[in-house]
């Protein structure tokens, strides 16, 4: 999630006026979520006004579970099946991170097709937010 969360963080700010212009997240904080969020309620609450501003959807990870765990017997390098398995049951193909390893597991062909996925690492790919879209969600949030 790179530094979405931190309201000061430059490269954060493009996202933050894309989602004021319409954009939207999708987040879960079940799975592998639940780990990395912990019991932080800034992100949790951070999170939760998003989706009160219809900014965010979350996605229980109910949905994913199941390809969670087969990308964790399949050959990734990161160690985030969780970010890998939501984006591909949303079909969400943009990812704000700076971790190389996801960075090269979002990107890989193999894992996300149909489009490929992006990486937005720092405001100097704010052009990336114009060129993408939220794709209809296969659940309720």
């Amino acid at each position: 999630m790179g530094d979405f969360l931190n309201p000061k963080h430059q490269d954060s700010e493009p996202i933050r006026e894309w989602l004021k212009a319409g954009g939207r997240l999708v987040y879960s904080i079940g799975g592998g979520f639940s780990k990395e969020i912990g019991n932080s309620s800034s992100y949790r609450k951070r999170l939760a006004i998003y989706a009160s501003a219809g900014q965010a959807h979350r996605i229980p990870s109910k949905y994913f579970a199941e390809d969670e765990k087969k990308l964790k017997n399949f050959d990734i390098r990161s160690d985030d099946p969780h970010v890998l398995a939501l984006a591909r049951f949303t079909r969400t193909r943009l990812l704000y991170t700076n971790d190389p390893e996801l960075i090269e597991d979002f990107k890989d062909h193999n894992l996300l097709k149909n489009p490929r996925g992006k990486v937005y690492s720092t405001a100097k790919n704010s052009d990336l937010l114009t060129q993408t879209t939220c794709t209809k969600l296969r659940t309720k949030s």
